[in-house]
C-alpha cells in the first residue's frame, strides 16, 4: 500500500527556521538576565539548537508521510503558532517556581494540534528548556513530562462526542498527586497548608487554560464544518431529495453504501461525516461535478469524491477505499437478490469472494489502507447478515 507523502514548502522551512532561531536566541538572551554562567549558557543554546532541530525533523517526517491526527496536516502552521506559544510559556516559567507551571496545557495543545509523538516530543523539549533557565533538578522534569504523557494519552483521538469531562479530571488529579509528592512533600517534611498554595493555584490555571484550549480545539478542528455536514446529509437537501423523486433504486442504494461506510468508518476510527457524505453523492453524475467545482463540500469529503472518481488509476485514501467496497457489497447483494429472489444466499462466501478479487487485482496496491484494516473491513460485512434483508 502506497503512502500519501506530502510536500514541505519554503513556508514550512521558514516556520521552522524561525522557531529555532527564536528559540535559541531567546535561551542566550534570558540565560543572560539569569546571569548564567558563559559555559553553562553555552551549552543551553546548543542544546535548545539541537531539540528543537530534532522537533521541526520529526515534524516534517509526520507532515510528509501523512502522520498527524485529524485535519492537522492540511492546517500545519496552526502547530507553529501553539508551538510559538508553548516557548512562551516555557520562557516565563523558567521564572516561575517550579510547583506553578502550566506544563499541562503545552503538553496537550501541542499533541491536539499535531499527533501523540510529535507533542510529546515537542513539549518535552520546552519543558527542558524552563529547567535549564530555571536551574531544578531532574525532579521538575520527570513531574511534568509523566503528567504530561499521562494527560496525552487520555486526550488522544478525541471523538465527535467530544467526551472531555473524565480525561480533564484524571489529567488535574495527576497534576496534583505528581506536585504533592514531587514539589510539596519534597520541599518540607512537615507540609503545612502555605506549600500547598502553589500546587493548588497551579491545578486550577491548568483546568482554566485547558478548557479554553479545547474549546478553540472543538471550534477549529471537530466541529468546525458540523453544520455543513449535516445540511449535506439531510434527507430534505433538495440534490437528496430530487434523487430520491427521481430514481428511488438509485437513491437506497446510496442510503445502503452509506450504512456500511458509517460501520466501518466507526469501526476503523475513520472520517464517518465525511464518509456519510461521499455515501449520499458518489453516484451522481453531472450535478455532483458541479458541487465539487463549486466546492460545496467540506475539504475531506471532496477528497474521497475526487478519489473515488479517480479510482481507475489508483485510489489513495481509506476511506475511498471503504466508499468502494460498500458499493461492491449493495450491488453484488442485490444482483444475487436479482437473480432468484427465493434463493438462500451465502453473504459470507459473497463477500469473501469479492475481497479475494480485490486482493488478486492489486486494487489498493497505491492506497494508504492496510491489510489488518481490510480484513477489518471483511469481517463487518459479514457481521450485516440481518441488514441484507432490507437490500432485499
Amino acid at each position: 500500500m502506497e503512502e500519501n507523502k506530502r510536500k514541505a514548502g519554503w513556508k514550512f522551512f521558514l516556520a521552522e527556521l524561525m522557531i529555532i532561531i527564536t528559540g535559541t536566541l531567546g535561551m542566550g538572551v534570558l540565560g543572560l538576565i539569569r546571569r548564567q554562567p558563559e559555559d553553562r549558557l553555552l551549552g543551553n543554546c546548543v542544546t535548545m539548537l539541537f531539540v528543537l532541530g530534532a522537533v521541526c525533523f520529526h515534524l516534517r517526517r509526520e507532515y510528509i508521510h501523512d502522520g498527524l491526527d485529524y485535519d492537522n496536516g492540511d492546517h500545519i502552521f496552526r502547530f507553529f503558532l501553539c508551538l510559538g506559544i508553548g516557548l512562551a510559556v516555557a520562557f516565563a516559567c523558567g521564572f516561575l517556581p517550579v510547583g506553578g507551571w502550566p506544563f499541562l496545557l503545552v503538553f496537550i495543545m501541542l499533541s491536539l494540534f499535531s499527533s501523540m509523538s510529535v507533542g510529546i516530543l515537542s513539549a518535552a523539549s520546552l519543558l527542558l528548556a524552563s529547567v535549564l533557565l530555571s536551574g531544578c533538578d531532574v525532579g521538575g522534569f520527570a513531574l511534568y513530562f509523566v503528567c504530561g504523557v499521562f494527560a496525552v494519552t487520555l486526550f488522544r483521538h478525541l471523538g465527535e462526542d467530544f467526551k472531555i469531562g473524565i480525561p480533564l479530571f484524571l489529567s488535574v488529579l495527576c497534576l496534583l498527586v505528581c506536585e504533592t509528592a514531587n514539589v510539596v512533600l519534597v520541599a518540607n517534611a512537615r507540609p503545612d497548608f502555605e506549600i500547598f498554595v502553589i500546587p493548588v493555584a497551579n491545578m486550577i490555571v491548568s483546568s482554566i487554560l485547558l478548557l479554553g484550549c479545547l474549546k478553540v480545539f472543538s471550534s477549529v478542528v471537530v466541529y468546525r464544518h458540523r453544520e455543513k455536514y449535516l445540511d449535506i446529509i439531510d434527507s430534505e437537501n433538495p440534490v437528496i431529495a430530487r434523487l430520491r423523486e427521481r430514481d428511488r433504486n438509485e437513491y437506497m442504494h446510496c442510503v445502503h453504501t452509506t450504512y456500511f461506510c458509517e460501520r466501518i468508518g466507526k469501526r476503523l476510527g475513520l472520517d464517518v461525516d465525511a464518509l456519510k457524505s461521499a455515501g449520499y453523492y458518489y453516484r451522481l453524475g453531472g450535478e455532483l461535478t458541479q458541487m465539487l467545482e463549486d466546492k460545496q463540500f467540506p475539504p475531506s469529503a471532496r477528497e474521497i469524491l475526487l478519489d473515488y472518481r479517480n479510482r481507475n488509476t489508483g485510489m489513495k485514501k481509506k476511506e475511498t477505499a471503504v466508499l468502494y467496497c460498500s458499493d461492491m457489497i449493495v450491488t453484488s447483494v442485490k444482483a444475487a437478490y436479482a437473480e432468484d429472489g427465493q434463493a438462500q444466499v451465502n453473504f459470507d462466501r459473497l463477500v469473501d469472494d469479492i475481497f479475494s478479487r480485490l486482493f488478486k487485482d492489486k486494487t489498493f496496491d497505491k492506497c494508504n489502507i492496510s491489510v489488518g484494516e481490510l480484513r477489518t473491513m471483511q469481517q463487518v460485512f459479514k457481521e450485516e447478515k440481518l441488514y441484507y434483508d432490507f437490500l432485499h
